[in-house]
């Protein structure tokens, strides 16, 4: 059989012929996954208006602050006592982002605000006229659909806000007469960019004006 097999295809192993491979070049910018860093360091201060443990409209504020605490801004959000009461003066819900602290209705979370921004992210629309004597650097709204209750001073926390988030579905309220509003989504599979879209808002916008004393 040995033999025959010679006979047939030659005692020497034959090379199969390769035809030549093209060398195929990537610029490495399209596939550059890097997360968004904030430019300042700094810190978002949350008034209160949800608990922090509430499942009050889908979470909205809690997973879009979690994930702006992901980017490297330092998170401070002062709870709500209405719903539940927080026993500790500070939580750290999430051990791995020590940048996120839970702070206890009533707590001076001066101490807390680190870096050279601060930016109010507002939800009850009736702090208006407290958020305008308060003097941030920075003020966020993010309108939630609550008639009853946090949207009752809307219009005028609307102007003095820097920046307004609104959900898709009331654009209808809105349209594009303000270029300050922006329709912002909290779904679970497209929070990320969503995140990273108001970390660039906010970064981009200079600070309020000082008051002159």
């Amino acid at each position: 059989m040995r033999k025959l097999f010679k006979r047939l295809f030659g005692s020497h192993a034959v090379e199969p012929q390769v035809d030549p491979v093209e060398v195929l070049e990537f610029d490495m910018e399209e596939f550059n996954f890097s997360r968004y860093s904030p430019k300042v360091n700094t810190t978002i201060v949350y008034l209160p208006a949800i608990d922090f443990h509430s499942e009050s409209f889908g979470r909205r504020p809690q997973r879009l602050l979690k994930e702006l605490a992901e980017l490297g801004y330092n998170v401070v959000y002062i709870n709500s006592s209405e719903e539940f009461y927080q026993v500790d003066e500070l939580e750290y819900p999430f051990p791995e982002l020590p940048n996120f602290v839970v702070a206890r209705a009533g707590t001076n979370v001066r101490s807390l605000m680190q870096g050279g921004r601060v930016v109010y992210w507002v939800n009850d629309s009736r702090m208006a006229s407290s958020v305008e004597t308060a003097y941030p650097n920075l003020v966020v709204f993010d309108s939630l659909t609550d008639p009853e209750k946090f949207e009752k001073g809307k219009h005028k926390m609307e102007a003095v806000a820097d920046v307004v988030l609104i959900t898709p579905e009331r654009i209808y309220e809105h349209g594009n007469y303000c270029s300050h509003i922006h329709i912002i989504t909290a779904d679970e599979f497209e929070i990320k960019e969503r995140a990273e879209q108001v970390a660039k808002i906010i970064d981009e916008l200079p600070n309020r004006p000082t008051p002159l004393m």
